[in-house]
């Protein structure tokens, strides 16, 4: 199920969560700093992929606040003078939920692609329910570019819609798009706020993105944004940008790793995720990916 040869890239947060998925799958759930570097040097291929000491400590540290800041849904434990990693044998519920999270921020880590699919699929429906948790319960959150969405019609029909429900006056027709252009206009999620029965302009709206791609996250920020969307949506108000990622993005004092990535989008990352599910009184009703219990079995063969 599993191919783990390396961090994608050399960001804190990145090595830290494959250090995470080692020790889920090692066959004690146990995974030292030193046992992290091995595996990487023995697995790596072609890579040139080392860590140094420095960036080993550092990992440390971030799985130090990440014990903080998740509190009793973090799996993890470090022993042995806090310098290994050591996973839960039976996870809580609330555990689950991080492992779920993790593994949809890690997809290259997977095997086969046919795996990606029932957990992005499944991202964004939880997406859409921690908008629905957040959101006033006279309005409405939904999905836009899926088959579950209540939108139907062309493309250009959809956004019509829309535009219409989040308080723009779009006037599009099938010569705005190209031949054969189907899509979703870049757009995932949807949520609109009525103010009152008889005016639907300048009330409140969101647009979202959702995104567990650690390279194509930043780019899609702006797939939503009002400088992209305005010619389409004619809106009389902005909307709220959202992007959601599975992707824990911190450093080790919780402040984003890399600020100049994050646009000027309300941004959901894992912990505001997880903490919005939390705030909300938990997600009755989601039905967990199967690869999430086939992940939390799998084992890596004793070498």
């Amino acid at each position: 199920m599993f191919s783990l040869d390396r961090p994608r890239d050399h960001d804190l947060h990145t090595i830290a969560d494959f250090f995470e998925v080692l020790c889920l799958v090692s066959l004690d759930r146990v995974a030292g700093t030193d046992y992290l570097r091995d595996f990487i040097q023995d697995n790596r291929g072609d890579s040139s992929f080392t860590l140094s000491d420095g960036e080993l400590e550092d990992v440390l540290n971030q799985v130090q606040w990440r014990r903080q800041a998740f509190q009793d849904w973090y799996p993890f434990s470090l022993i042995q003078n806090d310098r290994v990693l050591q996973a839960e044998e039976d996870l809580s519920n609330n555990q689950i939920w991080y492992v779920f999270l993790l593994l949809c921020g890690n997809l290259p880590l997977l095997t086969r692609r046919e795996l990606y699919k029932p957990l992005t699929d499944a991202f964004e429906q939880v997406s859409v329910q921690v908008l629905t948790l957040l959101w006033p319960d006279t309005g409405q959150a939904t999905t836009f570019g899926k088959n579950t969405t209540t939108f139907t019609g062309t493309k250009w029909e959809r956004l019509n819609s829309l535009g219409k429900k989040i308080g723009g006056q779009p006037t599009l027709t099938e010569n705005d798009f190209r031949n054969g252009d189907n899509g979703d206009g870049g757009i995932d999620i949807a949520a609109w706020l009525p103010l009152d029965d008889h005016e639907s302009r300048n009330s409140i709206a969101v647009l979202g993105q959702c995104a567990c791609s650690r390279s194509d996250w930043p780019a899609k920020q702006f797939e939503i944004s009002m400088m992209r969307l305005r010619n389409c949506l004619l809106p009389s108000a902005p909307w709220i940008e959202m992007l959601f990622t599975p992707i824990l993005f911190r450093d080790s004092q919780g402040t984003w790793a890399v600020p100049t990535q994050v646009a000027s989008v309300t941004l959901f990352d894992r912990l505001r995720i997880l903490n919005a599910i939390r705030n909300g009184g938990g997600m009755a009703g989601f039905q967990m990916p199967g690869s999430v219990a086939d992940a939390l079995e799998y084992r890596l063969d004793v070498v």
